[in-house]
């Protein structure tokens, strides 16, 4: 089912990406102007300051709305978003933002602290960081229903989606984690070495191009998560249905 799943996400953003490209256009084009602007406070101070924090942070808020408008859009629908994107930020970004916040604070605990305690028992600190990152990763993609879903304005909590998860583990440690990961390396290698041979080449700050592969690649790992989530949604409904109509036929054979 992964590779259904997987050939589905490509598709999807083949099938809407007139949708995707409109409604992402005024987000991307802001990233870039506050990219631009950070990597120009840190290159002029030669450090990160308060006013290069403020525009990272603005960053990540415009990274946010264009991970939800993504989700709605293969979720929802072309209709569920504006044409040019959304443009506020409401109580379904904010909820986005907390559960991103909280996932980010607990990774880097998370990693901190169980690679400190496998280099006191011996392990490499590569191997100890690498063991860290992938058991997060596995936690990780047991929780991440709660994105799409927040996008979609459903209500779950980190809890419903591990319980949710328990007999998808596999499929959406391999939808969620490993397909990102991989197409991350593959396209974001190439990307980067076509960047390198033009910079070599013109020399000209070419740092938007980043920005750029950024946003296809978050655009690619929505995909993923989007259509993983219908799936799991689907099955549970469908098993839930299945489940009632039994019970109803027991009470028919019992009357």
């Amino acid at each position: 089912m992964y590779k259904t799943l997987i050939k589905k996400s490509i598709k999807d953003i083949f099938d809407n990406y007139e949708a995707i490209v409109k409604a992402l256009i005024m987000p991307v084009l802001l990233l870039l102007v506050l990219n631009s602007v950070s990597s120009s406070l840190i290159s002029t101070e030669q450090k990160i300051s308060l006013g290069s924090l403020f525009f990272i942070f603005l960053s990540i808020i415009v990274d946010i709305v264009i991970l939800i408008t993504v989700h709605r859009i293969l979720i929802l629908g072309r209709e569920a978003v504006p044409r040019w994107g959304i443009q506020k930020f409401e109580q379904r970004e904010f909820n986005f933002f907390l559960k991103y916040l909280i996932v980010a604070v607990v990774f880097v605990l998370t990693v901190a602290l169980m690679s400190a305690f496998l280099q006191i028992i011996g392990l490499n600190i590569f191997v100890a960081i690498f063991i860290s990152m992938l058991v997060f990763s596995i936690f990780l993609s047991r929780i991440s229903l709660v994105f799409p879903a927040i996008a979609v304005d459903i209500k779950m909590s980190f809890r419903d989606s591990f319980y949710y998860t328990k007999n998808f583990k596999f499929l959406i440690f391999i939808t969620v984690i490993i397909f990102p990961v991989l197409f991350s390396l593959l396209f974001g290698g190439v990307y980067t070495l076509l960047i390198s041979f033009i910079y070599a080449s013109i020399s000209v700050n070419l740092n938007f191009l980043f920005v750029l592969l950024n946003v296809v690649v978050s655009v690619f790992l929505v995909s993923a998560l989007s259509n993983t989530y219908i799936y799991i949604s689907e099955t549970l409904a469908s098993q839930n249905s299945n489940d009632y109509d039994l019970s109803e036929e027991d009470l028919d054979d019992k009357n």
